[in-house]
């Protein structure tokens, strides 16, 4: 048996700085304001030691993407950006086309920023819309209104990125199917390349999760917010969209090249303040190692600059039971599904070889469909009871 053989890497720069940190967030960040100059010069040159001393074990490899994401990578001044760029690339020979992508939040102060982003060699941006309802975007926590969204849209165009996408919110507070319906007529107004929606999720420690522990956080029942899945899938597919993953929707080969890397288990580096990588197969770790970096900034800083490794334990090596599971949740996540015969071929044996009971009981329950030859996918009852579906294979 062996990982999935690929001779790339994809490289994924986490910036944890945000103007404010919103109730529903967990991910790693901290609360920059206006970012101190000083402050993102020392990140950002903490990310590039974190780059000498991570380039190692994916040596050899070409560059199929690079993300910025946080956090919010574009409060980050363009010269900064393109530091990032320009070692990332010449670490890595870049592949053909490589996509270069940075998360952007609908602000003045980014939105002057967007021509010299793309300057600097972006050419793909991820805008954190969320909601084009102002009372969606304050119940949300966030620091944007609507008109901010309107009008970074139209300086993504005006700056000249080809390839925009758009993140929206549903199920948030209060939301309505009708609320949520109108954000699609004005998503779809635009003509972006690509769009992803997340239901909003509790995520523990958050206020969010306190709020709803108490009882104060009113969230639309469960048939509402299946009714918003369903309508986005209809309302996104007539306008050309096809919905390449649970949550992502692009139109014809605009699909996201980095994303579809985690689907497909490919290797990512990851570098800043709790990011995540996977280490590509060896010989002692035929499945690939899983690494953490720590999600302090402070620590994370120290570390870095006294030459430590800034992970937050020993890397985890994936055994092959992990993989497997890995690979069939993950791969029912995207639209094509699982390709037995690919599956055979890394671990030996057809999915049915290793989960024949689960893949019968689904099957009738179903949520999921086999193929002739035991490809899986997710039925669109399953795609609605994803979880309890991959709860079976982890």
């Amino acid at each position: 048996m062996r990982g999935v053989t690929d001779a790339s890497v994809g490289v994924y720069v986490h910036v944890p700085f945000c103007e404010r940190v919103c109730p529903y967030c967990d991910f790693a960040v901290v609360a920059a304001g206006d970012l101190d100059p000083e402050v993102e010069w020392r990140y950002v040159d903490a990310v590039l030691r974190e780059l000498e001393l991570r380039r190692v074990a994916f040596s050899g490899r070409s560059l199929a993407s690079l993300y910025l994401g946080g956090g919010t990578p574009s409060l980050l001044r363009p010269e900064s950006v393109e530091r990032l760029i320009d070692a990332v690339t010449k670490t890595f020979v870049p592949d053909e086309g490589l996509e270069v992508t940075l998360e952007v939040n609908p602000s003045t102060v980014e939105r002057e920023r967007l021509p010299a982003f793309r300057a600097a060699g972006v050419n793909r941006v991820s805008l954190g819309v969320q909601s084009f309802n102002d009372r969606v975007l304050k119940r949300l926590g966030r620091a944007h209104v609507a008109e901010e969204a309107r009008r970074t849209l139209e300086a993504c165009r005006a700056a000249g990125f080809g390839c925009v996408s758009l993140d929206l919110i549903f199920a948030a507070p209060g939301e309505t199917l009708a609320v949520f319906e109108r954000d699609l007529d004005e998503a779809l107004a635009f003509a972006p390349e690509h769009l992803s929606t997340y239901e909003l999720t509790i995520e523990r420690g958050t206020p969010f999760h306190t709020a709803a522990a108490r009882g104060q956080l009113a969230l639309p029942a469960e048939g509402e917010s299946v009714a918003m899945i369903e309508r986005a899938e209809a309302r996104l597919g007539e306008a050309g969209f096809t919905r390449y993953e649970l949550s992502n929707y692009a139109q014809p080969g605009r699909e996201s090249v980095h994303n579809r890397r985690y689907w497909e288990r490919k290797p990512v580096l990851g570098l800043g303040v709790g990011a995540f990588s996977t280490d590509p197969p060896g010989a002692s770790a035929p499945f690939g190692v899983r690494r953490a970096n720590g999600r302090g900034l402070p620590t994370y800083l120290a570390r870095i600059e006294a030459g430590r490794s800034p992970e937050s334990g020993a890397g985890e090596v994936l055994g092959a039971g992990t993989a497997r599971g890995e690979a069939i949740f993950l791969s029912l996540r995207a639209a094509r599904g699982v390709d037995a015969e690919r599956f055979a071929a890394e671990f030996g044996q057809p999915p049915r070889g290793f989960y024949g009971a689960a893949i019968e009981a689904l099957v009738g329950d179903g949520l999921l469909e086999e193929g002739a030859g035991g490809d899986l996918r997710l039925t669109p009852r399953g795609r609605l009871l994803s979880d309890s579906v991959f709860a079976h294979f982890v």
